[in-house]
């Protein structure tokens, strides 16, 4: 009975500290993607709600291929509509998975969540659309990748309000991760893009002019695709991995929380600062 006792007091230690690593891990990844995230968001509303206030429409082609096109009503509105559902989408998102909203604020968090769920299918309807009457700008591949992305968010969305209706909440909470990953894909994309182009100093595997290459392709579906996986891997690591693995998982996190912040700082100043 000894030799049992003192093995577990020997093992618990190591899986507390794995799972502290764990969760310090996710913890720090989370508060860098909320800020710049919501960078993001500021540079959206700043840019294109400042320009639509003024009637410069036409600047939103600078940053959108076909963002505003004269006489196309519909799919203006529809590019209109887009930004300000991922400008909900973007700010929503984030309060969902703060657990003392969550625990102290119940009804927000359930409006919250409904707003979230109600807009991602919104966006991703928008999307296909979008898609439809104008393209990507990257060619059939991009249009068959985007496409995917926002059926994605549509199958979580619904997947997300199905288990919280059936108070099935830790199976919930699952879904609700998968969606708000799938549901940034396009920050995803553009942080990924800026740190490309900083660690290679310049464009690599495409070209800049017709924004085509493989990496691009590569991209647009690792948009999604490479943070579902990641997610995956944590849950695991969470749930059933032995004290290795979760503290590989804690470094592999750290590591990608470092070149996500090297995107998220390149895409600032890079992109979203100079048109704010």
């Amino acid at each position: 009975m000894n030799t049992k006792t003192n093995i577990a007091n020997t093992l618990l230690p190591k899986t507390a500290s794995a799972d502290k690593a764990l969760n310090a891990s996710v913890t720090f990844w989370f508060l860098i993607a909320v800020i710049g995230q919501w960078i993001f968001v500021y540079y959206v509303t700043s840019f294109y709600g400042g320009t639509a206030v003024q009637g410069d429409f036409e600047s939103w082609n600078k940053v959108l291929p076909h963002g505003y096109v004269a006489g196309e009503t519909m799919g203006n509105i529809a590019v209109a509509a887009h930004l300000l559902l991922a400008v909900i989408i973007i700010v929503g998102g984030p309060l969902q998975l703060i657990p003392q909203i969550r625990n102290r604020a119940r009804t927000f968090h359930r409006w919250n969540g409904r707003i979230y769920i109600f807009t991602a299918l919104l966006i991703s309807i928008d999307g296909l659309y979008m898609v439809l009457t104008r393209g990507t700008g990257t060619g059939l591949i991009g249009e068959i990748s985007v496409s995917i992305n926002a059926i994605l968010i549509m199958l979580f969305a619904i997947l997300a309000w199905r288990t919280a209706v059936a108070r099935k909440f830790n199976v919930h909470r699952k879904w609700v991760l998968r969606l708000f990953l799938a549901a940034n894909g396009v920050w995803f994309f553009r942080i990924g893009l800026m740190f490309w182009l900083f660690i290679n100093n310049g464009p690599v595997g495409f070209d800049p002019e017709t924004f085509r290459g493989p990496f691009i392709t590569f991209l647009g579906f690792a948009q999604y695709l490479l943070p579902l996986i990641i997610l995956e891997l944590y849950l695991y690591a969470q749930a059933q991995g032995k004290t290795p693995v979760r503290y590989a998982m804690a470094a592999g996190l750290f590591v990608l929380t470092i070149a996500m912040g090297i995107g998220i700082f390149a895409a600032t100043m890079g992109m979203w600062l100079p048109r704010m």
